[in-house]
């Protein structure tokens, strides 16, 4: 499959004082998405996952940088990219869809011109501009009145549908959305993943969704890669993470669903918390929470092997690769 996104062995590091001290967040992250194919990326915050996203967008904060790794999107590597190459390749190769949109929406613009501003084709004249602004409104489930509206005249639902024409009015290649369900209610997250579903299809879009809920993506997406303490523990098909979870983390985050209880059960929460990236445990970050700890846990980081088709990093599998 032609893979329109691949991040191969990604390191990033925050700079934490002026001495230059570094300390590594994310480490050795891997994973790839092919052409029309969805992937989740999951796990609790604090993981790492909205990080991996900015880097695939080249929107690394001043104080963190790269110290290893590929992301190639749509075959180029975005970290050898030039600002100027990273602001013609942004929208229009890939769109990013934010978790907050009244913080990325400029409150004294209406919505069509926002989205009219993000149109990077230069040969298009006005008028076309304003048509593929209405069209892409009308894609996301508006009528034409919307581009006249300003942010604070919609709900934060129509808002998040505006962020979602705007990431798409380039027609790109792939799109990222960073938990875009978290501020809404669930009737009007769930009209956002149908949407995406249909978009998806329409568009003809690869798409990287970042969420804490697996539940949420369960469902809709093709893989779920499943994130902790800057690292990719575990990577399958969708369907098969629910019904058979390998790593331990994994197992926990499904177990902690309130579907998977009846009225008046407990649920079950996962002890302890993500680990500190300034003082990470020694061996697995997950030890100190995991049931099934070894002494080897302890004291070594676990490699990725493969198990039952899935990819998962984790001592109870051995060390050699399954095929």
């Amino acid at each position: 499959m032609e893979k329109v996104l691949d991040v191969r062995e990604l390191k990033v590091a925050l700079r934490r004082d002026v001495h230059r001290s570094e300390t590594e967040i994310l480490k050795g992250v891997e994973f790839s998405i092919g052409k029309k194919e969805s992937l989740a990326l999951v796990g609790e915050s604090g993981s790492g996952k909205t990080l991996t996203a900015m880097t695939v967008m080249g929107l690394l904060p001043e104080n963190m940088s790269v110290k290893k790794g590929e992301v190639l999107l749509c075959g180029r590597d975005i970290l050898k990219m030039s600002q100027q190459e990273l602001r013609d390749v942004r929208g229009v190769k890939a769109g990013m869809i934010f978790q907050e949109p009244s913080s990325y929406l400029n409150p004294v613009f209406t919505a069509g011109n926002q989205i009219f501003e993000a149109i990077k084709d230069t040969s298009l004249s006005v008028k076309e501009k304003k048509k593929r602004c209405i069209d892409v409104l009308k894609d996301v489930g508006f009528t034409e009145d919307i581009y006249y509206r300003y942010p604070h005249q919609l709900s934060g639902g129509q808002q998040q549908r505006v962020m979602i024409a705007i990431a798409l009015v380039n027609n790109p290649s792939l799109l990222i959305a960073d938990e875009p369900t978290t501020a809404l209610d669930v009737t009007t997250a769930a009209g956002i993943i149908e949407l995406l579903k249909i978009l998806m299809e329409r568009y003809g879009l690869s798409l990287l969704f970042i969420t804490h809920d697996i539940s949420l993506v369960s469902n809709f997406v093709d893989k779920i890669a499943v994130m902790y303490a800057g690292r990719i523990v575990e990577i399958t098909d969708a369907k098969m993470t629910m019904d058979m979870p390998l790593h331990p983390y994994t197992e926990k985050l499904i177990a902690c669903l309130p579907e998977r209880y009846n009225s008046g059960e407990k649920i079950k929460t996962i002890e302890g918390s993500v680990p500190d990236f300034h003082n990470l445990p020694s061996g697995c970050p997950f030890h100190p929470r995991c049931p099934y700890v070894m002494e080897i846990c302890r004291k070594s980081e676990p490699p990725v092997v493969k198990k039952y088709g899935i990819l998962v990093r984790c001592f109870k599998y051995g060390m050699s690769m399954e095929t």
